[in-house]
């Protein structure tokens, strides 16, 4: 999910409405997660957290009426150092992302 800003949700309600017929996934690792992809375009969608099964991260960026730039900071994860690798299930940070619209 590196370079998108993603929103959390849970399979039910969750829906999909058009599209579904390019999604791509791809599994890695622990083949836990599900990550989801458009086949056409390449774009992440959404996927199903290793961290917890039951949420699904999704992309603000397909979401009707919601852009990345509606967010003034983001704050973003090192996605090398997963909070199931550690045993405090400790998640780090490896810094904040700040927009500023133009004048």
């Amino acid at each position: 999910m590196r370079g998108a800003v993603a929103v959390t949700s849970t399979p039910g309600e969750f829906e999909l409405l058009e599209g579904a017929d390019l999604l791509a996934t791809y599994r890695f690792n622990t083949m836990t997660a599900e990550h989801h992809f458009c086949g056409n375009c390449g774009i992440y969608t959404h996927h199903k957290r290793r961290s917890n099964p039951n949420q699904l991260g999704v992309n603000v960026a397909c979401l009707e009426g919601v852009s990345p730039f509606d967010f003034r900071e983001i704050k973003v994860y090192d996605g090398s150092r997963h909070p199931a690798d550690n045993a405090d299930h400790k998640t780090y940070l490896a810094g904040t992302l700040t927009f500023t619209p133009a004048v």
